[in-house]
């Protein structure tokens, strides 16, 4: 028998080998690897006398960790594994480690879907990211709603880029969150450093001289500019945040939120994605943006006209009993909904948007553009009206414009994929089939396929569904949409403006009530003359005597009727 005390073989040789295992806190080397790659040089050479060359071989590798930093220096740098996995594997292992238990939310953590389950249900249609990656992303998902004040997550999808990709995910805040990151990105919030600059920048302006008054003599501006269409908040186009990420396990960078106008140049411009949140979009008509901006317009365009359900999935909430114009009615799960069977699913009539549609405008509920002009008109005083009625009715052609827009109409919510309008080849805008043509249709997922945004995806069996976007972020271009080939054709420029002229009128020996007009160019002004400029100075000099009396008349004939 052997003593107590003894340690047992297999535990003896896990500890031996820890601690061959130990790293060297000069050469980042241990003694297990060396000795393992020692061994494996004696057996590929095979040496006539191993054990004398032994040592040499040992040499040999500890050398070859070093490499010199300059051809002509002794300094010697350990050489570390530069393979290009390595740095994502050392992000990538954090993913593994639990998440802190210290400070746990008050609501508990955001929903994540089972994409583990669902990626089952996308490579029946074609569509996987691999066992490893979906199960990474998974561990990512975990650790953003860990982070992030979510209500619920879901893969929204990934689109290709020149130079990287994006992971996008689709998320909800919790009701009352604050959202820091939206503040950031939209340039609600200042960081740290952009305070402190705010906040010298405010202490020079207090210093700086004062800006000159403006002159009330002189002529304003009588054309008014139509103020931005306000966005919408947490509602509407913005009602989800969504972050994006490189790779899974990469950080996640929230993009920020639609504005109306940039969603209306987006559907004007065509740009590939370079994988760089922060490219400036050089493109015709101007976008004035970066690709955070763009990607999240594309984002919102491709949600509103891909994503769907079953028919009944979704139901109009009975407690939303809002009347104002142009409120979008709320939709809740339906509890009673049973599922559809596939036969059934393979109908298009069968699926419905629960995304509502984005307007031209690009907003969801319509908004007046020209509302300013009619609501600063009532809050003007008497003397800007009379100023008003002096410009030729410029303020009532406001008004009435203002009065006249009719507001944009869309596709009511949860209206059927049948009625999507076609692809531009002139092909129907989905393509529904079953997933496999060799078992019946009731054991075989059903995949959808938009033709109008190729890579936008629905699976479903039975009760489940799953809606996925894989593609580069564009829709189909026709070949009656653009040029001949089906490469889409930007707007023509503007015309070239000329330099200003000035036309003199002849006559027209053969038509007389149509003038020659006849192109003088440039013409330079003459200098006055200095008797010129004196006769102008007296006639000035007079006015302001012939104004000034009449003002003191005006004030003697007040005084006059207040004492009779």
């Amino acid at each position: 028998m052997k003593p107590e005390s003894e340690i047992p073989e297999d535990v003896e040789f896990q500890l031996a080998r820890s601690f061959l295992l130990q790293n060297s806190e000069k050469t980042e080397m241990n003694l297990y690897d060396h000795l393992t790659l020692t061994v494996m040089r004696v057996l590929e050479t095979r040496p006539k006398n191993a054990i004398d060359a032994f040592e040499s071989i040992s040499s040999e590798i500890k050398r070859s960790r070093f490499k010199a930093v300059d051809a002509a220096s002794s300094i010697f740098k350990p050489v570390y594994d530069s393979a290009p996995g390595i740095e994502t594997s050392k992000v990538q292992i954090q993913l593994f480690n639990q998440p802190s238990q210290e400070d746990p939310p008050e609501d508990g953590l955001g929903e994540i879907p089972d994409i583990m389950d669902l990626s089952n249900l996308w490579e029946w249609a074609g569509v996987s990211f691999g066992r490893e990656e979906t199960f990474m992303l998974f561990l990512s998902l975990r650790k953003l709603v860990a982070e992030k004040p979510l209500k619920s997550v879901r893969l929204w999808g990934k689109i290709h880029g020149l130079h990287g990709n994006y992971i996008i995910t689709e998320g909800e805040l919790k009701d009352g969150a604050s959202d820091d990151d939206g503040d950031l990105v939209n340039g609600t919030g200042e960081s740290a450093e952009e305070a402190e600059e705010s906040a010298a920048a405010a202490a020079e302006a207090e210093t700086a001289e004062q800006v000159p008054v403006e002159d009330p003599t002189l002529p304003k501006a009588k054309n008014r500019v139509i103020p931005p269409l306000p966005k919408e908040s947490r509602a509407g186009v913005n009602r989800y945040v969504y972050y994006v990420c490189s790779y899974p396990g990469a950080p996640w960078h929230r993009l920020p939120d639609v504005i109306p106008e940039k969603l209306q140049i987006s559907r004007q411009i065509r740009k590939y994605f370079t994988g760089d949140l922060k490219q400036q979009i050089v493109s015709y008509p101007k976008f004035e943006a970066t690709e955070a901006q763009y990607l999240r317009c594309q984002i919102a365009r491709i949600s509103a006209s891909t994503v769907a359900s079953p028919a009944g999935y979704y139901t109009f909430d009975p407690e939303d009993e809002s009347e104002e114009e142009g409120h979008q009615p709320a939709i809740i799960i339906n509890p009673e909904f049973e599922g559809l069977q596939n036969d059934a699913l393979l109908q298009l009539t069968s699926w419905v948007h629960h995304v509502p549609y984005i307007l031209p405008q690009g907003r969801i509920t319509w908004e007046n553009p020209y509302a300013s002009f009619k609501k600063s008109d009532e809050d003007g005083d008497g003397d800007e009206d009379e100023e008003k009625e002096e410009g030729e009715g410029g303020a009532d052609a406001e008004e009435l414009l203002a009065e006249s827009a009719e507001p944009e109409t869309g596709p009511p919510l949860l209206s059927p994929l049948a009625n999507d309008e076609d692809a531009a080849e002139g092909g129907p805008a989905w393509v529904a089939r079953a997933c496999s043509t060799l078992s019946p249709v009731k054991f075989t997922p059903v995949a959808l396929r938009s033709t109008r945004w190729p890579g936008a995806m629905i699976v479903a069996y039975n009760d489940k569904f799953a809606n996925i976007y894989v593609g580069d972020g564009h829709g189909d271009v026709g070949k009656g949409m653009g040029l001949s080939d089906g490469m889409l054709l930007p707007p023509v420029l503007p015309d070239i403006a000329k330099e200003f002229a000035l036309f003199e009128k002849e006559e027209n020996p053969d038509d007389p009530d149509n003038p020659i007009l006849k192109e003088m160019g440039m013409i330079e002004q003459k200098d006055p003359t200095v008797e010129e400029e004196d006769a102008f100075e007296e006639a000035k000099r007079a006015k302001e005597e012939e104004a000034k009396d009449a003002a003191e008349e005006g004030e003697e004939a007040a005084e006059e009727e207040e004492e009779d």
